[in-house]
């Protein structure tokens, strides 16, 4: 699933990036988000950091607005079945 962000972001690598993909998540994915707070906020970011192949500080640096499309798109890609 690809995101378009309306703010482009600049990642530690120096890369800038306009779009974020995100592949669909496994247990593995959940299992590796749990163990990184008890915080359901911060799994969340762990997850799609996860899922879109980016540091949760590179997701710490987008823009609200992309960030809360993003996570709309994530839950929206769990409750579907395809």
């Amino acid at each position: 699933m690809d995101i378009t962000l309306k703010h482009p972001v600049k990642l530690a690598t120096g890369q800038t990036i306009g779009k974020v993909t995100l592949r669909r998540p496994k247990v593995k994915d959940l299992k590796a988000a749990q163990r990184v707070s008890d915080k359901a906020e911060e799994q969340e970011l762990a997850l799609i950091a996860l899922l879109a192949g980016l540091t949760p500080e590179d997701i710490e640096e987008l823009d609200l607005a992309d960030y809360k499309a993003i996570a709309e798109s994530f839950r929206a890609m769990l409750d579907t079945q395809g």
